[in-house]
């Protein structure tokens, strides 16, 4: 009779890919990143695909096309290092408060200035650990553990942001942009 180990799956994430102990745990750690390369080329393709659809103004497929990219890429959660070299007071010191809106909430209709997101802030929440890039403040939220990041709108996107009462209407003018 012949015996068969395997290895528990607490065994399996214990393992330290950055210093692999032996063959197995080498050949294990290149099977992760095989897979993890796959499903990223997954969710690339399925990106490209929703915008090739999007482009071609067939909305209907494109947003089927996002709901299934959505649905696997809350699967996959890669790890990155991001530095945050500043705090969120200074990364909205990064944007002109007279051009520029916040949308925390990832809700375009509803961003607001500058100066009212700030007030709504407290002080440990203005000292948490950001980046900034182009249109985004990526901020790593301490109370809850994750990171997040909000949308920075420029002023002359407002008038086609605020006034799309229909999503589709809304959908086509922001690709338009």
């Amino acid at each position: 009779m012949e015996r068969q180990a395997k290895w528990t799956q607490k065994y399996k994430n214990s393992i330290d890919c950055s210093n692999p102990k032996g063959f197995s745990q080498r050949a294990h750690c290149q099977g992760r990143k095989k897979k993890k390369k796959s499903k990223a080329s997954l969710l690339t393709s399925l990106n490209r695909l929703a915008m090739h659809f999007e482009n071609q103004n067939i909305f209907e497929i494109a947003d089927e096309l996002n709901l299934v990219f959505h649905k696997i890429a809350k699967k996959f959660k890669p790890t990155y290092n991001v530095p945050f070299p500043m705090n969120l007071d200074d990364a909205l010191n990064n944007y002109d408060s007279n051009n520029y809106e916040v949308d925390s909430e990832g809700s375009w209709e509803e961003s607001e200035p500058i100066s009212d997101f700030r007030e709504e802030l407290s002080d440990a929440e203005l000292h948490q650990p950001a980046a900034v890039d182009d249109n985004h403040i990526i901020f790593y939220n301490e109370d809850d553990d994750h990171v997040e990041v909000m949308n920075m709108i420029p002023e002359h996107h407002l008038d086609t942001l605020h006034k799309n009462p229909d999503k589709q209407t809304k959908f086509i003018k922001r690709a338009d942009d």
